[in-house]
């Protein structure tokens, strides 16, 4: 199977530390969550196979480190990135008021690379400070293709959130 696939997507997974972007990987590719993880260093890749409207793709999943402190070394991980999902905690707010520094950091080494907003832990409810509405605009004004709430802890969206970008990515690659 892993030989077989028409196209790879580099696919990056971005957002300030403890959003849940490892979480978010991890129950896509393994279909599981854990309730503690280690802070990830510099970057952690995975991979993914799976067809999209009758095409075999790999995604390669990038999952980098949020932290301050790894920011110098984040931008060779970020060179032939096709896009990202960023990544904010529907419980803090400071995190989603940072996703545009992220996005404009990713595409200061990938120009045209695509990007999801995503508002995780959306199980939360009761802890949420950023609305719904909120990150259709933030969305909006940042020019991604869309804007999807997940929960990494439940499974909800999490899919949708992967095969959306990597659906937009091959009708991108099929058009030329």
């Amino acid at each position: 199977m892993s030989q077989n696939y028409s196209y790879t997507f580099k696919i990056l997974l971005l957002g300030d530390g403890a959003v849940g972007k490892t979480a978010l990987v991890q129950r896509f590719v393994h279909g599981k969550f854990q309730k503690a993880y280690l802070m990830t260093i510099g970057m952690e890749p995975y991979s993914r196979y799976e067809t999209i409207d009758d095409t075999k793709v790999c995604f390669s999943l990038w999952d980098i480190a949020g932290q301050d402190r790894f920011k110098a070394m984040r931008g060779m991980f970020f060179r032939g990135a096709m896009g990202a999902l960023v990544t904010f905690d529907l419980t803090r707010r400071q995190t989603f008021e940072n996703v545009a520094n992220w996005i404009k950091e990713a595409k200061s080494e990938s120009p045209n690379s695509l990007f999801i907003l995503v508002g995780n832990k959306n199980d939360l409810e009761d802890l949420r400070e950023v609305s719904e509405e909120e990150g259709i605009a933030k969305a909006k004004e940042l020019n991604c293709i869309d804007y999807i709430e997940t929960s990494a802890l439940t499974g909800e969206n999490v899919e949708e959130a992967f095969y959306k970008i990597g659906k937009t990515l091959l009708e991108k690659k099929k058009k030329g």
